[in-house]
């Protein structure tokens, strides 16, 4: 294995990336060498978990917008349903997403915008309501809920308050969803990602690592 040690000011801890087969570590200046090295020896397995993970997936391929494709919806499969007409809707029913358009927009640019603008304005609604229900339960009061396009990130919290999602969060199973917007409403508490943080966090969900690793393996499969 190829591993990089880097000396930080961390405090305590050590840090191990896996990425394109290279390991990372980092650890404090003060840190003795054996002890980093015995550290890694002891996570030789889940090192060699996550390199055998990173090189089984494939990218995912990229979307055509056409009809009887399978786009996600709170982690489940839809089958697009394309119709021709006047009324220019999108709405969901059964296993089913329809969007309907004119037949002059009937490609593949016009469609997956109409599509996007349907997963905004669904992701909005639902993630503003789900958001006022959790922070009711936690006695908090976030200011405003938006949803906004972010390349490496499902959410934000501001220092004013508002609170930003990813609208393509919309597409992720619930329980990863209710994981974020927990996580996001948490830095109203703590505005960073001390241990104090994830005590908040392991309040309302305790196995919230689970979610955390499962983001981090399947987020690639939420590009289009």
């Amino acid at each position: 294995m190829n591993i990089l040690i880097t000396r930080t000011k961390r405090k305590k801890t050590i840090s191990i990336q896996v990425k394109n087969g290279n390991i990372e570590v980092k650890a404090p200046f003060g840190l003795n060498q054996s002890y980093i090295e015995s550290f890694i020896q002891k996570k030789e397995k889940w090192i060699k978990n996550k390199i055998d993970l990173q090189k089984s997936i494939k990218e995912p391929s990229e979307k055509k917008f056409i009809e009887g494709e399978i786009f996600k919806f709170l982690g489940e499969d839809l089958i697009l349903k394309i119709n021709i007409g006047n009324k220019k809707e999108a709405y969901i029913e059964n296993e089913f997403l329809y969007l309907t358009i004119n037949n002059k927009d009937n490609n593949k640019e016009k469609i997956k915008k109409k599509m996007e603008l349907f997963y905004r304005g669904s992701s909005k609604k639902i993630l503003e309501e789900k958001t006022f229900s959790q922070a009711k339960k936690m006695n908090l009061y976030p200011k405003k809920v938006k949803v906004r396009s972010y390349k490496n990130r499902w959410g934000s919290c501001a220092y004013n308050g508002d609170i930003s999602y990813n609208w393509k969060l919309i597409m992720l199973p619930e329980k990863i969803i209710d994981y974020v917007i927990v996580h996001e409403l948490c830095h109203l508490i703590h505005f960073n990602h001390s241990k104090d943080f994830w005590r908040e966090v392991i309040k309302i969900i305790p196995n919230y690592k689970d979610s955390r690793e499962w983001l981090r393996s399947n987020q690639y499969l939420y590009n289009w």
